[in-house]
């Protein structure tokens, strides 16, 4: 499509392109966790134990000897815990398989706000959006996780209760908060693109930066399960440091970009 035919694009016609959109990461998410609640990491049933070991079943169980103490038990509360906790683990890790997908689709809707000469650039949206959240995924699950999850578990023994923990509360805490600690630290690719995009500029950033960073720190202290100084500490630098080079990088775009205009002017 022509870029004329793009700017006169109606809203139905703006709202059917996100639909298209949003309908390929649907189709790409719904595969991808097909894959993981089947695929087997390894063969080994048998006839008389037809269960094997799926990717998703590999996490769970991975997930229960990285954060649960040795001490601990997680009961399944109700009949379907255990299938409605299979289920939502296999989404996350459908949804995070699907990033590439999720993130080209989102850069060509707002594709059109950029410059022609920018669209090259889909490729390395795609590779630092999911650079980004397996960086933050792997901060969570290294360092955040960890300590939220030890912090948690002490009241049960400054209370003095049996470690039994309910077994779907367990995992959508860790489920969640690994995979808002990926998605958070995306948050710096945005700035790039806004500004990229012609919809924000650098020097609104870098005057309102205290303000952006004090609205930083209170998101991560919402979703933090457990808001410790550690574990946001652990969250907070990074993301600044990350800011300030996406910052450093926008600059360099609105440089470029007014160099291009002048030879053009």
């Amino acid at each position: 499509m022509s870029e004329k035919k793009k700017s006169e694009l109606t809203f139905w016609d703006h709202l059917t392109e996100l639909l298209n959109r949003v309908r390929t990461i649907l189709y790409s998410v719904v595969i991808a966790t097909i894959a993981v609640m089947l695929v087997p990491i390894g063969l080994d049933f048998s006839v008389t134990n037809p269960f094997y070991t799926t990717i998703t079943s590999f996490v769970i169980l991975n997930m229960q000897e990285r954060f649960l103490p040795p001490d601990a038990q997680l009961l399944p509360l109700s009949f379907t815990a255990p299938l409605e906790v299979y289920i939502f683990v296999s989404v996350i890790l459908g949804v995070t398989i699907s990033l590439p997908v999720i993130s080209y689709e989102l850069y060509k809707f707002i594709n059109p706000a950029l410059r022609k000469g920018e669209r090259t650039t889909a490729l390395q949206f795609v590779f630092s959006f999911v650079g980004l959240f397996v960086f933050g995924f792997t901060i969570g699950y290294l360092f955040v996780m960890p300590a939220t999850m030890r912090m948690l578990f002490s009241f049960s023994n400054l209370l003095e209760l049996p470690p039994l923990y309910d077994f779907a509360a367990f995992f959508s805490i860790v489920g969640f908060s690994l995979f808002l600690c990926g998605l958070i630290f995306t948050f710096p690719l945005y700035i790039v693109l806004l500004v990229k995009a012609g919809i924000l500029e650098t020097s609104s950033i870098t005057k309102n930066r205290k303000y952006l960073y004090g609205g930083l720190l209170v998101v991560i202290a919402l979703l933090d399960p457990e808001p410790g100084l550690l574990t946001e500490g652990f969250v907070f630098l990074p993301l600044v440091i990350l800011t300030e080079v996406s910052i450093l990088i926008s600059k360099r775009v609105e440089k470029s970009r007014e160099l291009s205009e002048e030879n053009l002017g």
